[in-house]
């Protein structure tokens, strides 16, 4: 692919919405069930569910990170280095939660002293292969709700960097991940800061 691009192509476009779609989900599906859900035939179902999209975030993260190994990323708007440095540090750190929450939510399930099948969207069963461990589901848990934390954070910091720079320094970054390919207004004064947070 051809470096002076200025779009990544539609499959990441694809995919790295629908990553965004799902985790929202889960995060707010996690939330709700343990927070306001008291009923256990409920919470059951709903974690069925939570557990479900857990394992398509997993599978579209690594898609994503297959993506993104085979392609080359449209040219980055000007940035100073450091902050370039601390955005490329935030995106990976994100693709790395990405991987480590759901891991995390399998070694629960596996290792939970109350075991319960888990169907996969009623699709698939997924594998035990672990036997029950009360501290490694402690640990595991831990794992779990930090990570989650983490993403959120990183996330409410992705929607933040989004925002300024298309608001308020109104380069191409955005443009760049959204359906529309980005128009040809110039920047009139590139930031001396810019953080890119954007796929």
């Amino acid at each position: 692919m051809n470096d002076s691009r200025r779009v990544w192509p539609l499959p990441v476009k694809l995919f790295h919405w629908l990553g965004a779609v799902l985790v929202l989900g889960a995060l707010g599906l996690g939330v709700f069930m343990v927070q306001f859900i008291d009923d256990a035939a409920r919470r059951f179902e709903l974690t069925q569910t939570h557990k479900s999209i857990g394992v398509a975030i997993l599978g579209v993260t690594i898609i994503r990170l297959c993506l993104r190994f085979l392609t080359v990323a449209p040219k980055p708007e000007p940035a100073a280095q450091l902050p370039r440095l601390a955005a490329k540090f935030a995106h990976w750190a994100l693709y790395a939660l990405l991987v480590i929450m759901p891991v995390s939510g399998w070694l629960m399930t596996t290792t939970t002293p109350v075991r319960v099948p888990t169907i996969v969207f009623g699709l698939a069963r997924l594998p035990y292969p672990l036997a029950p461990n009360v501290p490694a589901y402690q640990l595991a848990h831990a794992i779990h709700v930090a990570s989650a934390i983490a993403i959120a954070a990183l996330i409410a910091v992705h929607i933040a960097a989004a925002l300024i720079h298309t608001l308020l320094w109104r380069d191409r970054t955005l443009a760049r991940i959204l359906w529309q390919p980005p128009n040809d207004r110039r920047i009139k004064r590139a930031p001396p800061a810019s953080i890119s947070l954007c796929d």
